[in-house]
């Protein structure tokens, strides 16, 4: 299937409007987060648009996540969507299992007996950074969806076929306007679903080991070696973390560093959505 429409950057309204016109060629659709933050990076402006069909919510990255959070997200919202599923950031056996997970879900099971030989269509919906594209990718066997570790790759609405009687329609990584809570935008630009040049390093990295320091102490200064750490003040923190790794006083350097280090797993399983009483 070669149907392309193209997308216009920036223009969120009408790229949503243009998903909202496939949803009658698609039986479901698949919404992927980052499993470390899988409420902060659902976009709030999409849901209206898909939720006329069922909606799967895929954890990505769920190797990477802290499973006490996770386990929590998942019992508060398991009865939001058709199912949630997970993967995991390699793309390895947790994403092989992801067919297994999916297929015996009850209403896709539903689905795949009322559609019977044909197969069943997806529309695949994120957030900049999830791993959507790679997702696709993994799924359909070869380098089809674009990939980066960059934010906004993805121009076009595609359609993709795959070898389990599944066609996916992949979209842009879609980020709304504004964010109404700002630790929001500070969480996703973590997470790099913002690009890094149109963020202040430091400010994401003193927020980040602020919210580490609070809610997983020996994680920084364990990955760093660093044996006296300064536990409540996030600069003094930022200074010990750039000598330690001989920056000098390059804290921008220092910073990417860091977060860098978080983006792929460095300080361990973490997640920055918390739940219940745990957040501090």
């Amino acid at each position: 299937m070669t149907q392309q429409i193209q997308w216009f950057p920036g223009h969120m309204a009408k790229t949503i409007r243009e998903i909202g016109e496939q949803m009658k060629l698609v039986d479901f659709s698949l919404e992927i987060v980052d499993a470390r933050a899988p409420e902060s990076t659902q976009n709030p402006r999409i849901m209206d648009s898909i939720s006329v069909k069922p909606v799967f919510l895929i954890l990505n990255k769920i190797d990477l996540a802290d499973a006490r959070q996770v386990h929590k997200f998942v019992a508060a919202n398991k009865n939001k969507f058709a199912g949630i599923l997970t993967t995991d950031a390699k793309m390895g056996l947790l994403s092989k299992d992801f067919l297994r997970q999916l297929k015996t879900n009850p209403i896709y099971a539903k689905m795949v007996e009322n559609k019977k030989s044909a197969s069943l269509k997806a529309l695949v919906v994120g957030t900049p950074n999830v791993g959507k594209s790679t997702f696709i990718n993994h799924l359909a066997g070869k380098n089809i969806a674009r990939t980066a570790n960059t934010p906004g790759v993805t121009r076009f609405l595609y359609w993709i076929r795959t070898k389990y009687d599944l066609d996916f329609l992949d979209t842009p990584g879609l980020l709304w306007p504004k964010f109404e809570n700002q630790e929001i935008g500070t969480k996703i630009g973590i997470l790099g679903g913002i690009k890094d040049t149109l963020l202040a390093p430091d400010d994401l990295a003193l927020w980040l080991i602020s919210f580490i320091q609070k809610n997983y102490p020996t994680a920084i200064a364990t990955r760093y070696k660093i044996s006296h750490f300064p536990l409540d003040n996030p600069i003094a923190a930022l200074m010990s973390i750039t000598s330690q790794l001989g920056m000098r006083q390059d804290f921008e350097k220092a910073s990417l560093k860091i977060i860098n280090d978080f983006r792929s797993g460095k300080f361990g399983q973490i997640s920055l959505d918390f739940y219940g009483d745990d957040y501090i």
